[in-house]
């Protein structure tokens, strides 16, 4: 299988999680090479990992369960 756990290649932290697309590059060209970009939880390094790779999903500040319902 490809996809493996995440590693941050900087500082080897284990807690990835999507980050938010920026421009047209990361919002058009790299679905298209399988790509997305994700952000390491403990050094904040944002890097780009195969959309098989598995990691969490972003939190969103300010926004509860009862307030997006």
């Amino acid at each position: 299988m490809l996809s493996r756990a995440f590693q941050c290649r900087d500082c080897g932290g284990l807690a990835g999680y999507r980050s938010r697309r920026r421009n047209f590059v990361e919002k058009y060209l790299l679905p298209l090479l399988l790509l997305r970009p994700v952000r390491c939880g403990d050094c904040f390094r944002r890097s780009y990992r195969l959309i098989l790779v598995p990691v969490r999903e972003r939190n969103e500040p300010g926004v509860t369960d009862s307030a997006a319902a």
